[in-house]
């Protein structure tokens, strides 16, 4: 790579002209924590940079009218220690506590690890358990894209040319509700060769409703529906006995981290747990 424009956008409205005029090969950068080590490899080769980390609306985490709506440019370390975001979705906390390293977390957005779309990354995961909504421009109009609509593929998302993510809207737990988070990596702060989330509501111990998502076994975050059509009903402590509605609908890929049947099982192992924990904290325990 031999040289690249540079666009330093002070607005979301500054930075989608910027992206406009300058064409598809142009990339947006916020913290850099995905892209940069992509262009030092030689993966990624944009024409040009418009770099967002100051523009301004897009830092803030913020409660009322019934949502949490997190800017696009919140940094990691900040959702991780945010006490309105543990008061009102701790499933988030915990998962961006998985996300990389400090380094990586005190440099790394909200906006850059969704739009970066890795199949096995925390917070879309999470993002598509809690069925967030995500607010995009492109400078004139603006839409709002369902977290599970929003990866459709590797590293792919469903922004057309010219969007940005700007917020995202989550909604708060509701009383009475748990949540799971469970994981495997190789080593501390890689990325997941499997992640659970779950959120569950309990009954004298019967589950009542449960969510749960697997990352790492496809091309996206992926929700298991069987399991959640399955388990209102059952008794907590007889939630393994669902462990194969974990993984119907599931065919993981075989690479170099892992085979497609060893992260088929550790969907399996990890689903539970994370569905178990959750029904665990939404009966006033600790898992």
């Amino acid at each position: 790579m031999s040289g690249f424009a540079y666009v330093r956008a002070r607005s979301v409205e500054e930075a989608a002209s910027a992206v406009r005029e300058l064409g598809p090969e142009a990339k947006l950068l916020a913290g850099g924590q995905s892209l940069l080590p992509l262009v030092n490899l030689g993966l990624a080769r944009p024409a040009a940079l418009v770099d967002i980390g100051g523009a301004e609306g897009l830092g803030e985490v913020e409660r009322g009218n019934g949502t949490l709506r997190i800017g696009a440019l919140v940094r990691h370390r900040i959702l991780e220690t945010s006490p309105v975001v543990a008061d009102a979705q701790p499933l988030l906390t915990a998962a961006v506590g998985h996300v990389g390293s400090p380094r990586v977390r005190n440099r790394g957005t909200l906006g850059g690890s969704l739009c970066h779309a890795d199949p096995s990354a925390e917070l879309p995961l999470a993002m598509s358990v809690l069925e967030a909504e995500y607010e995009v421009t492109d400078g004139g109009g603006s839409r709002s894209i369902a977290a599970a609509a929003f990866a459709v593929s590797f590293f792919t998302t469903a922004l057309s040319e010219g969007e940005i993510l700007t917020h995202v809207r989550v909604p708060p737990a509701a009383p009475g509700t748990g949540w799971g988070f469970r994981e495997m990596t190789r080593r501390a702060g890689d990325f997941a060769v499997v992640a659970a989330a779950a959120v569950a509501t309990c009954r004298e111990g019967i589950v009542e409703s449960m969510r749960l998502g697997l990352a790492g076994v496809a091309d996206r975050p992926t929700r298991c529906r069987a399991f959640e059509a399955e388990a209102p009903g059952t008794p907590v402590e007889r939630l393994a006995d669902l462990g194969d509605a974990v993984v119907a609908d599931v065919d993981p890929p075989t690479d170099t981290a892992a085979s497609g049947a060893y992260r088929t099982r550790l969907a399996h192992v990890l689903g539970v747990r994370a569905a178990a924990d959750a029904c665990a904290r939404a009966m006033g325990r600790t898992p």
